[in-house]
């Protein structure tokens, strides 16, 4: 069975990476996989020399050969999790705007 973990509105779902997906270069020792709309606390993972960021068709991926930290700056926010080793696919909560009538992603 596929793990998914939850990191407040962030979904990491355990997967098979895509062929061709494209490699992201990062040179800081985080990345920012979900942004925060509203009070600028994003949420992050930590990277690792054996981290590795990919995207494909506008999916973000992430495949970790050792578990890394999910976390917000403001850890009041929400709670730093560990992410296992594995290949990971980001997604964003979505939530329904009746006002509006559409479907957006939830944001902080």
């Amino acid at each position: 069975m596929l793990r998914k973990i939850n990191h407040g509105e962030v979904i990491f779902k355990e997967t098979i990476l895509p062929k061709n997906a494209n490699s992201i270069k990062n040179d800081k020792d985080f990345f920012v996989v979900g942004e925060s709309g509203t009070i600028g606390n994003d949420h992050r993972i930590t990277c690792k020399a054996d981290t590795f960021l990919f995207e494909k068709d506008g999916v973000l991926y992430i495949k970790n050969d050792s578990p890394v930290d999910i976390y917000c700056p403001d850890e009041s926010r929400h709670d730093t999790e560990v992410l296992p080793t594995s290949t990971w696919e980001i997604d964003i909560a979505q939530e329904f705007d009746y006002l509006t009538m559409e479907q957006r992603n939830v944001a902080d």
